[in-house]
């Protein structure tokens, strides 16, 4: 009896918490809507829009919508004045794009994406724009890259100066840079640490399109740490399968075999190719240190 009195206390408390997260939500999400009341005073009015950030809220979740179907995602946006969100996979990476409230006064908003990264990925990393405009103004910590006017506009932190340097290579370059424009505003934020890679950019995104501009820009980001991770795990990406030449089939490691194109899979993550009979009974990529569980009918 006594241990029937505890759970239904414990249900009690439980429950009264969750309601009120939930009132609280709600009202926080109200207050930092925008209601458009129409033309006239008070009668005959036209049908309110809420507004998030300038933007109708009804057309900022179809816009999510659509870019849900475009990377086969789920939306989640069950409550009420409820900024949309999307989760979706991007190569296998469980990734989810969201607006951000900052925590200052004026409740700024922003787009964000967060991916996951590699399980014991060891390194961490901070980029945003430079508000420093001289040289000799950099702080003690911020890491230069080698690029001078790269290194003039934005400001590197990380716990390995090297890292930093090997990530920010030309091509992440630019897409810190075309993040940078994207909209017309400056204000970008990359934060990377050990359980995932953030980008933020002040504005709500409100289309589609822009969406996905956003979201291939900080994918290029996330490519660049998978590329490093198998590099440092000794993986290899090869334009062929080694000891292939043209018009060779490749061997499958599992079973010492040719490979016949119709029969072929190859690793999502290394590339390597095997015989899809081969592949289903092991499991997993049969390159030592690889071990990804998904495979390509082709190589991707």
């Amino acid at each position: 009896m006594e241990l029937l009195v505890i759970f239904v206390i414990i249900f009690i408390i439980y429950g009264a918490g969750w309601i009120w997260q939930t009132v609280n939500d709600i009202l926080r999400d109200a207050n930092r809507v925008q209601w458009d009341a129409g033309e006239s005073g008070g009668q005959n009015r036209l049908p309110q829009k809420v507004l998030l950030g300038g933007h109708d809220l009804a057309d900022l979740n179809q816009a999510y919508q659509r870019f849900a179907e475009a990377r086969n995602g789920e939306i989640h946006n069950r409550q009420l004045f409820q900024s949309p969100k999307v989760s979706f996979l991007h190569h296998g990476a469980r990734s989810l794009l969201s607006v951000y409230e900052s925590g200052d006064t004026n409740g700024t908003l922003h787009t964000q994406l967060t991916t996951t990264v590699p399980e014991g990925w060891p390194y961490r990393l901070e980029v945003f724009p430079q508000r420093r405009p001289d040289e000799a103004a950099t702080m003690p910590g911020d890491i230069r890259i080698g690029d001078e006017e790269f290194d003039a506009r934005y400001v590197v932190k990380s716990n390995d100066e090297k890292f930093a340097r090997e990530f920010l290579d030309g091509a992440a370059r630019q897409a810190l840079e075309d993040l940078r424009n994207l909209l017309g505003n400056d204000r970008i934020l990359v934060s990377l640490n050990s359980s995932r890679l953030m980008v933020r950019k002040e504005a709500v995104i409100a289309t589609s399109d822009d969406l996905a501009v956003f979201a291939d820009l900080a994918g290029r980001l996330h490519d660049r740490i998978e590329m490093l991770w198998q590099r440092a795990s000794g993986i290899e990406i090869l334009d062929a399968p080694e000891g292939a030449s043209d018009g060779e089939l490749p061997r499958c490691q599992i079973c010492g075999s040719d490979i016949a194109e119709d029969v072929r899979v190859n690793c999502r993550r290394c590339g390597t190719p095997h015989h899809k009979d081969c592949w289903e009974f092991n499991g997993q990529c049969s390159t030592y240190a690889c071990g990804e569980k998904r495979f390509a009918s082709k190589k991707t």
